[in-house]
């Protein structure tokens, strides 16, 4: 006997393979009308992502008829009483729905029904016994990306390459205590021209006031044991540099090139060390079609920090400054591009928000954490654990 899954294509990819996640199945049918099928693209990423992770056979059949009848039809037809059907009537036109409803009115032995709530990812109620359980598997960011129809590029820091690295964690926790209290400066430094080979970096400093900037950063990052032989000289060209050594324990460079870095990985930490997320990565680069071209006007993003809660994608961006209504804007359109409508942005800010921007983000329904330079690592976890609860 085969224990077959009848999915209702619709276009959100929660509503297509979530219930993988709390049972197992030989195989998976999904119906679609003429027309209303997943796209070359999604069922490519449905027939390679799905008998590799959950080891089911992928159909997809279409059909014609767009009725009541039409639907009953098309899947009595391929019924037999040896196997085992499950429906998942979340998604997909609501004519499939009805025509199940045929299948449960006739008592059929072999038939169950099931049904979740993806915003939640918990629920998955079940006929007869209507039970709610848990999942029992999870996808990874690449996956929830690819089944949106992007595609996970890169990712510069994963979490569990923090979490192995004894050394990593104190690295992150010093840097960012040094350049917390100093946004503007760090962020105006980091945006120098840069010039490094292994770990002696030049800068050159090209406006007036350039050299107040080094001097309060440059002895922040020594008194820390971070730089080195810095020195401020003019070439013959009459040109201003800095120039320093990177210390050894300086091991994850893009923390001392780009300014919001330590940010990012001082937020990854926080949410890989809060419990309430899976598969947390940070500088994950994403390609908006699934598809890199390496032409210019290929749609690519880079989001700071991407994680999964409960089997959906968590986008954050991490601003070094005072959140605004287009850093708002900004991450909730990655958010609903990478993401699709289960997909969760957050904002998070070193400096506070001013309260427009607060009640904005609510009404976006954007998870705004603004503040972190002023409080400890712990109260940043009990954040995203009060709006992620475990």
């Amino acid at each position: 006997m085969s224990r077959i899954l009848i999915e209702f294509f619709g276009e959100e990819y929660a509503e297509n393979v979530a219930p993988f996640l709390y049972g197992d199945y030989d195989r998976v049918i999904y119906f679609s009308f003429e027309g209303e099928g997943p796209g070359g693209r999604a069922r490519e990423v449905i027939e390679s992502l799905l008998p590799g992770k959950f080891g089911v056979q992928v159909y997809f059949l279409t059909v014609a008829e767009k009725t009541l009848n039409g639907a009953y039809r098309a899947i009595y037809e391929l019924m037999r009483e040896e196997d085992e059907y499950v429906f998942d009537l979340t998604g997909g036109s609501q004519i499939f729905s009805a025509a199940v409803g045929i299948f449960v009115c006739g008592s059929a032995g072999n038939i169950s029904v099931v049904s979740e709530d993806p915003a939640d990812g918990i629920q998955y109620l079940q006929f007869p016994e209507y039970k709610t359980v848990s999942p029992v598997k999870t996808f990874g960011v690449d996956e929830l990306i690819s089944l949106s129809g992007g595609l996970v590029v890169s990712s510069s820091v994963t979490y569990s390459e923090i979490k192995s690295k004894s050394t990593a964690r104190a690295e992150i926790m010093r840097m960012w205590n040094c350049v917390s209290g100093i946004p503007a400066d760090w962020n105006r430094f980091c945006s120098m021209n840069n010039a490094r080979q292994d770990r002696h970096v030049k800068r050159r400093l090209t406006r007036a006031d350039d050299k107040k900037t080094v001097e309060r950063v440059v002895s922040v990052l020594r008194t820390r044991g971070i730089v080195k032989n810095d020195r401020v000289y003019v070439d013959e060209k009459g040109r201003t540099y800095l120039e320093y050594d990177l210390l050894p324990r300086a091991g994850i460079i893009e923390m001392y090139e780009k300014a919001g870095t330590a940010l990012e990985l001082y937020t990854c930490l926080a949410a890989g060390e809060c419990g309430s997320f899976s598969d947390v990565r940070s500088g994950v680069v994403l390609d908006l079609d699934g598809l890199i071209t390496k032409k210019r006007g290929d749609p690519k993003n880079e989001i700071d920090v991407t994680a999964v809660y409960k089997n959906r994608p968590v986008l954050i961006s991490c601003k070094n400054c005072k959140p605004t209504k287009e850093h708002l804007y900004e991450i909730l359109t990655m958010a609903e591009q990478y993401g699709g409508k289960y997909a969760v942005p957050v904002l998070v800010c070193s400096e506070r928000a001013f309260e427009p921007v607060s009640v904005r983000a609510a009404e976006m329904g954007v998870i705004l954490i603004d503040s972190v330079a002023e409080a400890p690592l712990k109260r940043l976890k009990d954040v995203l654990v009060k709006n992620f609860p475990v």
